[in-house]
């Protein structure tokens, strides 16, 4: 066929990079490497690729990155499904991204950390141990600092992908109705959200164990239930499958700097004050209460709760009380809410709920008052240990004192029976016997006599002390004798004090 025409080139499989033209092996414009020696030819590169493809498509929905420019909007659709309570949907997209949020929080832009570079004042501890006065800066320099301050307000105040941040965050934790549900079906994703300061600085924490301890299914109570194997005296271990107890207590100083104390204090004070049916519940008959029931009581697991958490401050060395006082309101409020003497109260050591779980609170206050003899140095900070004023008895001694603030309560109470009086007090006289038979533990076995008889605060009363007396004539004949250092204390104080 005449004037211009088209040279046909036939294309031939490459062995290692596909398809290539004749024109170009004649060019010579292509280097081969030789055969590929898995075979690699046309079809299976182009099989290698779709797959390559379709993992990365997978990698990326699996594990999806949140980039900083779209922060914005993801927050629009957390609210989405905040509003709309898709709240297991909600966990789904956020709970992957929680960590990079929580960064974003915590960035500051290249402009504040250069300002935080440039305006970083050197201070002379020296000088001022000595009580020197602190050099003044030049006016220059002042004029200086608070341009640069006045620039890093401004870069604070628009750095919107902080802000958007922080908004997805705080919505997350100051929502009661999405706490209440996320401690029920998320309790894990929850201690996540506490890693983030606004949980920390919210009320998120008080409302999170209020919702595990209203719900008698919750993980919180399996996991109380499953963790009653002792480690040293009485201290309860806490063994990895707990996760919820771990993460709470197994840094007693954590525990404290998140309020988880307040949280469980209050949480167990405003049932007594005003959950009447489970006030009715307490007051009824003990039943399988000792045995079953108390698991899914909120008011012991409150208490089993505390027992844990000083456990592990006393052996981690903490120089804190704990507000293990709250101990000592339980009492109050128990005994405020009890009706009466029962009719059966002859036939049973504990005749209702609410006498049982004075029992728990007695027996765990001299719990705590004798752990310390278990102490392993090696459990504290060595910082905690070396500190000047360090004492390892500082919780066992202050365990004493709320134990005499419970029993000035307890031995004058018309609504308890001698017996059951008897009962609590020979519990607190056993642990004042181990206390004085160990040398180690002689400041804690006198802090005991002097809360128990005298009170530390506010002195005790004289008919407070009689009754008291009374009481302790009525132990057993063998603990009496063993606790006469106990008795003859008790004696020299109503004969030497006559004014109350």
């Amino acid at each position: 066929m005449g004037g211009l025409g088209y040279r046909r080139h036939s294309f031939s499989p490459h062995p290692l990079f596909g398809v290539c033209s004749r024109l170009e092996k004649s060019r010579a414009v292509y280097y081969s490497l030789g055969p590929w020696k898995w075979g690699l030819d046309s079809s299976s590169a182009v099989y290698l690729l779709l797959l390559s493809v379709a993992f990365y498509f997978f990698w990326r929905t699996r594990f999806p990155i949140l980039s900083r420019g779209r922060v914005h909007i993801f927050r629009e659709l957390i609210e989405n499904l905040h509003l709309t309570k898709r709240y297991d949907e909600l966990v789904l997209l956020v709970e992957p991204q929680l960590p990079k949020l929580i960064s974003l929080t915590k960035q500051q832009s290249l402009l504040v950390r250069w300002i935080d570079r440039l305006d970083k004042r050197k201070i002379d501890i020296a000088a001022l141990l000595r009580g020197d006065e602190p050099k003044a800066l030049p006016a220059w320099r002042k004029r200086w600092n608070s341009l640069l301050q006045h620039l890093k307000s401004w870069s604070l105040a628009r750095d919107e992908v902080g802000t958007q941040a922080h908004e997805i965050l705080l919505n997350l934790v100051t929502s009661p109705e999405l706490t209440i549900h996320l401690a029920i079906a998320h309790p894990h994703f929850c201690l996540k959200l506490l890693e983030s300061d606004e949980a920390m600085r919210s009320d998120f924490i008080g409302r999170y164990i209020d919702a595990l301890l209203d719900a008698s299914g919750s993980r919180l109570y399996v996991e109380l239930k499953n963790n009653q194997n002792l480690s040293v005296g009485n201290r309860l271990s806490l063994p990895e499958n707990n996760r919820l107890l771990r993460f709470f207590f197994a840094d007693a100083a954590a525990a404290l700097n998140n309020g988880l104390d307040k949280a469980i204090g209050e949480a167990v004070c405003r049932r007594l004050d005003e959950d009447i049916k489970l006030v009715e519940k307490l007051n009824g008959s003990l039943g399988s209460y000792s045995d079953a029931g108390r698991f899914r009581c909120p008011i012991n697991s409150g208490i089993t709760l505390f027992e844990i958490m000083v456990h592990e401050g006393i052996h981690q060395g903490l120089q804190d009380h704990m507000w293990l006082h709250y101990f000592g309101y339980f009492a109050k409020k128990i005994l405020k809410q009890m009706s009466g003497l029962p009719d059966e109260e002859t036939y049973q050591e504990w005749p209702t709920p609410f006498h049982y779980l004075l029992y728990r609170l007695v027996s765990v206050v001299t719990d705590w008052a004798e752990q310390c003899a278990w102490i392993n140095d090696s459990d504290i900070p060595e910082a905690t240990r070396i500190a000047d004023g360090f004492d390892r008895h500082y919780i066992s001694k202050e365990a004493t004192k709320v134990l005499g603030s419970m029993l000035e309560d307890i031995i004058p109470s018309e609504k308890l029976s001698k017996s059951s009086k008897t009962s609590l007090l020979e519990i607190a006289i056993r642990s004042h016997i181990k206390l004085q038979s160990d040398r180690d533990l002689a400041n804690v076995s006198s802090s005991f006599m002097t809360a128990v008889i005298l009170g530390t605060t506010i002195p005790t009363k004289r008919s407070y002390r009689e009754e008291l007396r009374n009481v302790f004539g009525e132990i057993d004949l063998e603990m009496r004798h063993k606790a006469s250092t106990f008795e003859q204390a008790l004696d020299r104080s109503l004969h030497g004090i006559q004014n109350d």
